[in-house]
Formats: structure tokens, sequence, C-alpha cells
């Protein structure tokens, strides 16, 4: 990563702040403030006292990291960490030893407790987000909730108490549920002047930025078996120590994604924070880059720089540095179902990520003759456009018609009828987020209603996801339309299949709509959430899960019926691989 980050900065037109001083963390260090991240995480979402609801987080990591750090033993750790706790959550227990604290087995009675219907916290700051998450049904919520002994029985089958092995032999235990008296009590803590907003200008400010990340994805992500296959839990001591190495912000959001990037999981996302909450998207570059047979290649080229490279051409370097080091820096920290999805997805970045911060960059290409030039275009050469010249509906062989579901409208379907009724033959593309009107057009590939998965949310009263429940929301069928459009579909998939577009790509295999051909999809699905890290940073999640009918496919994605990988041959052909491999399927049907 530093490899890019220089590469960013050195030909950044942007100022850039005067760097933090670097620490670095001793294994007896990390093991300590591991403990401590732990235990915060598991009093602010589910320590039920009102007064504790309200504690800045930010400012409690902030001023415990420097004592809990230089502990020396577990047992000091032990003692520290009661020290700093305890005012916060006068109920809870820290115990040294090789057994777990144990506080008396309280019989099941009326109290307080947490609900979390997924994560209704931690959203100061996001500006406009939190208004369109309402107007888009994002509603999750986190409250302290009165409960009868009945309610309480029922959501803690293992007693009212949860115990956290902070270390091999430091326990904390807390109580879940709370009386009307201890829910009320006021707290002892004292916290001094507060802090207000994360940044990455000291090292416990970044690390506390990574604590609170953590722990958020820990107690509300709502794919258990994909965190615990990520390992999650052993995470997060290479994340702090990369946050204490960190020295600017830059360093800082790439520690944090590359904690991220463990979970292969598209709608995961770290940034800065802005005035709205919302970020600008730049128009897409001309100039893309592709890979494919392990090279960084051209995938498209503007027509001004036609005779300058040809696709297929394979980058070398940029700005003097090799092209596979700057490329696996990238890979790092994007979210993905393997190494080889992130590189390609990488590979698309890399221009972009440059260009944000950068007015020109130098290439240096080598052609399928073996010859190697270097030339330096601006930015500005290399802007594309939104638009496309093509229509969303056209026919790409004989009797055989594409439709490009990401631009494709129901009126454009509709005009396009007597086309596709003639069509021996239609390729669906989704291999980019379709357009909502798909799901009007789908029925009329079928005669039987179509049946999609249900989503459900959370719903959490300990830490850790332990004994959840789930409020499902059930889809209701989709019914069939005229007229019926029956000849034979290939609906075309990749990496960038995900979420609503895996949507689409189980509705067709589950429904038998057609052929799925392409790359694996993208392996996230489910409904986004929304928070705030520190008032300074936006994290993006998955929040809510889908209920599959069929395959399990989070975190994996779905196999198509026909694989076809990206190879550097057909990349400078007219049409790409994956829909002469459509086509060449369909006619030999």
């Amino acid at each position: 990563m530093l490899l890019l980050l220089g590469l960013l900065l050195t030909h950044s037109n942007l100022t850039v702040a005067s760097p933090a001083p670097p620490d670095t963390l001793t294994a007896r260090e990390t093991r300590n403030l591991t403990a401590l991240a732990r235990a915060v995480g598991d009093l602010k979402y589910f320590y039920p006292n009102r007064h504790t609801a309200r504690v800045s987080w930010e400012t409690v990591l902030t001023r415990a990291i420097p004592a809990v750090r230089h502990a020396p033993t577990d047992q000091a750790l032990a003692a520290t960490l009661d020290r700093l706790l305890r005012p916060l959550a006068p109920g809870c227990r820290l115990a040294i030893g090789t057994g777990t604290a144990i506080l008396p087995a309280p019989p099941a009675a009326a109290g307080f407790y947490w609900e979390h219907r997924g994560l209704g916290l931690d959203k100061a700051g996001l500006g406009l987000v939190t208004g369109l998450m309402r107007l888009g049904g994002l509603h999750y919520e986190s409250r302290i909730e009165a409960v009868s002994a009945t309610e309480t029985a029922a959501a803690f089958p293992d007693g009212p108490t949860y115990t956290e092995a902070l270390t091999d032999s430091v326990h904390l235990t807390l109580p879940l549920v709370l009386t009307a008296a201890q829910h009320r009590l006021r707290l002892r803590y004292r916290p001094g002047r507060r802090v207000r907003q994360l940044s990455a200008a000291t090292p416990e400010q970044r690390m506390a930025t990574v604590m609170l990340t953590w722990n958020i994805i820990r107690h509300f992500y709502p794919y258990q078996a994909v965190l615990d296959r990520a390992g999650w839990t052993e995470a997060l001591p290479a994340a702090l120590e990369q946050a204490g190495r960190a020295t600017t912000e830059t360093e800082l959001l790439a520690a944090v994604r590359r904690l991220l990037a463990r979970l292969p999981d598209r709608h995961l996302s770290f940034s800065p924070l802005t005035r709205t909450g919302l970020h600008l998207t730049a128009p897409p570059l001309a100039l893309e880059l592709a890979w494919a047979d392990s090279a960084v290649v051209v995938h498209r080229v503007p027509a001004g720089l036609a005779s300058a490279v040809a696709p297929g051409a394979v980058l070398t370097h940029l700005n003097g540095q090799p092209a596979g080091p700057l490329l696996e820096a990238l890979r790092r920290t994007i979210p993905a179902t393997s190494p080889t999805v992130a590189r390609q997805l990488a590979a698309r970045q890399l221009l972009p990520e440059l260009a944000a911060t950068a007015a020109s960059a130098a290439f240096t290409l080598r052609d399928s003759l073996g010859r190697t030039r270097t030339q330096t275009w601006a930015f500005r050469q290399l802007r594309g456009s939104h638009s496309e010249p093509l229509g969303p509906v056209r026919e790409v062989a004989p009797g055989i018609v594409y439709l490009d579901a990401t631009r494709l409208r129901y009126a454009d379907f509709r005009r396009a009828l007597p086309q596709l009724q003639a069509a021996g033959a239609l390729v669906v593309d989704v291999r980019r987020r379709p357009h909502y009107d798909l799901l009007r057009i789908l029925p009329h590939f079928t005669a039987e209603p179509l049946l999609s998965d249900s989503i459900a949310t959370p719903l959490l009263h300990q830490p850790n996801f332990g004994h959840p429940g789930w409020l499902a929301t059930a889809s209701s069928p989709i019914l069939p339309q005229l007229p019926l459009l029956t000849a034979p579909k290939v609906f075309l998939t990749g990496p960038d299949t995900y979420s609503y577009g895996e949507t689409v790509a189980t509705l067709v295999r589950n429904n038998r709509l057609g052929v799925l051909l392409g790359q694996a999809t993208g392996g996230t699905n489910g409904e986004m959430n929304f928070v705030s890290i520190g008032r300074a940073y936006e994290l993006t999640f998955t929040g809510r899960r889908v209920l599959p009918q069929g395959e399990v496919y989070q975190g994996r994605g779905l196999t198509p019926d026909l694989p076809v990988m990206p190879t550097p041959s057909p990349i400078g052909r007219p049409l790409d691989a994956t829909l002469q491999q459509a086509i060449e399927w369909l006619r030999a049907q």
C-alpha cells in the first residue's frame, strides 16, 4: 500500500496535512488493546444503563488506550480495565484466572435490556443519508426496552449475563438485564474534555477508529458464517498495529480498508464523512484497464488515443512504479470473493484512484510486438461519459438480441417487443447493477409466478450475535405478464453482479428463466446499513440478510452454469469475451 500511497501523494495537487508520528505496538500492548476493544464493544451496545448509552465512546477509548496499552501483566490489565470501565458500567465485573468471571445467576426478572433491530445507533454526522435511509425503507432501531420476566427468560435461554474472554486469563462479565434502579443509576464517570471527532492525528484516535469499526462488524454483521470463515476475531491485532504505524489519514483509511477486505462483502466501504454524508461519483475514464492472464492490460481506449495505444497493450509501469506491486497494494483493500476477483476489481480502480488526486500520469505500455513506450497523459484527456452510444436493446448476431439491464427501462422493452418476439434468442446483461424496471420485464419470461428470497433483520439482545432472532419480510410472488417471450435466454454475470443484481440472478436460477454465463457473482446480498465512526468516517456494511431458497452464495457468489474467465486476446474485439461466448453457445443450441 505504501507504493500506491506514494504514487498518489507525489502526483497530487492537494495539500497534505503534516504526518502524525508513527507508533509501534509491542505484542503485549497489542494484546492489551485487543482486550480493551472487546470490552468496550460489549458495554457500548449491550449494557442497558440509560447514562452509559449516552457516553462518548470516542472519548472513552482515546483516554483509556494509553493506560491500558502499558499494563505489564494480565493482572495489571484486569485492574486497569476495572478502574476505567466500572464507572461506566457499575454492574460489570472483571476477573483474572483460567475460569470465567461469575456474577450471581439471577432468576429471570422484569427489567431493562438493549434491543437491536440491526444497528440503529452511530448515525451522528451522516447528514442526508439518514433521511435517504428512511425513504428507502432501511429502518434500523436500537433502544433500551422495559421487559417482563417472561420476555427476559425467552431472550436469554442461558441466563441474563454474558461473559467475554478478553484474554486467556482476563474475563469480563456483564448483566444484560438491569433493574429499574440500575437502569437509571447515574455514573461516577468524569470524561474530561470530550473528543468530538476522531482523526488520524494521534495513535490513540487512529486505534480507536479501528476498534469502533471492528466492533460494529463483530456484533451486527448478519452473516456470521462468513465472519467466522474470514477470521474476524483474529483480525483486530494486525489492524491495530497498522493503525499505530499510520502517519496520515490516507494510511489510516488503508489500514481500516485492509481490515474490512477480509470479508468478501462488496457492501463494505470506509471513507471520510462529507458535510452532506453523500459522495459524488466522478465521470468514468474512457481509458479502462483490466486484469487478464496475470497482467494489467488496456481494455478500452478513447478515440483520441487510438493511434497511440491499442486494446490489449500491457501496462508495465505507472509513474515509474511497477504496475504489479501497485495493483497488489490496492487489491488488499478491496473486498472480493477471491484474490483473483480482487485483482480484476483493482485493475479497474487503479486509474480512477489516481485520477482523484493527480492531474496526469506517465504510462509505460508494452504492445503485442513486445515494444515498450512511455507516454504522459492528462486525466482530462481520458475522461469518458456515463452515456452509451448504443441503445439498451440491439441485435448482436443474426436472430440474437442483447438487452443491457443497467440502462433498460420498461418503456424501452415495450417499444422493442416486436423485435424481441421475433428473436431466436435473448442475451440479458446483468454484469452491472440492473435497473429496477428489470423486475417488470422478467415476468414476461415465464408462465409461472416468480418467487424471490426474503429479507431478515437480526434481532439482538446480547454481544457477539448470541442467540439472534430474525424479523423476516416475506416477498410476494411476481405474477407472469403477457406477451410471453419463450426464446432461449442467457444472462451474463460477473463480480459486479451483486446486491440487487444477485437478487435477479437468483430469480433467474431458482425460476429457471435462463442460463447464467460468465464469472461467479459478487457474493453480496441483503440491505445496507450506514454508520458514522467517530463523526469522522462513514462505514457501510450489509445490515440485513437474505434468506435464500436455494444455493447459499453470500461470500462465495453464484457459480454460473457456463463459466467464462477473461483473457487478454479477446479484449480488443468489438464484442467482449463473455458476450461472444453467449452468442456461440446460443448458436449451438
